[in-house]
């Protein structure tokens, strides 16, 4: 059966609104808050990338996964006790994980972290890697404006 014009418009949108709606879709980043003050917070965010876009990447935190994800062009955010922790990502389907971050944390104190992802090969073999950065609240900041939190 042939399709007509008509129908692959509609079929093409559909299957595009129905991969949408897989993505992060909370409030857009607009600033950070004000870190509780017994507390640290971290920002983990990931910038939209095409080599490892259509990963998505649990979070692990100190060893333990959690419930958070970072999707492509999303963020999260993770408040802790003060003290040394130790973040995480791994794919979905296990295929790769992510070179992860410790940071010592401080109370008061909030610390950005991003994905990075890197795809190096020779074309006929190539691989895929990504490892957790620290950014400056100004370069982080720039990063994260209008990301939507990861649902």
């Amino acid at each position: 059966m042939l399709l007509n014009a008509a129908r692959l418009r509609l079929i093409a949108g559909t299957s595009l609104m129905l991969a949408l709606a897989g993505c992060a879709t909370g409030p857009a980043f607009d600033k950070p808050l004000v870190a509780p003050a017994a507390q640290a917070q971290v920002y983990l965010y990931r910038p939209w990338q095409f080599p490892g876009g259509a990963a998505s990447l649990k979070l692990f935190v100190d060893g333990a996964p959690t419930e958070l994800t970072l999707p492509n062009r999303s963020w999260q955010r993770v408040v802790l006790a003060p003290g040394s922790h130790a973040f995480g990502l791994t794919e979905y389907l296990n295929q790769f994980s992510c070179g992860g971050a410790r940071v010592d944390l401080q109370a008061g104190q909030t610390v950005y972290l991003a994905v990075d992802f890197t795809l190096t090969g020779t074309g006929t073999v190539n691989h895929l890697s990504c490892v957790l950065v620290p950014r400056d609240e100004a370069q982080a900041l720039k990063d994260m404006a209008g990301l939507p939190l990861s649902k």
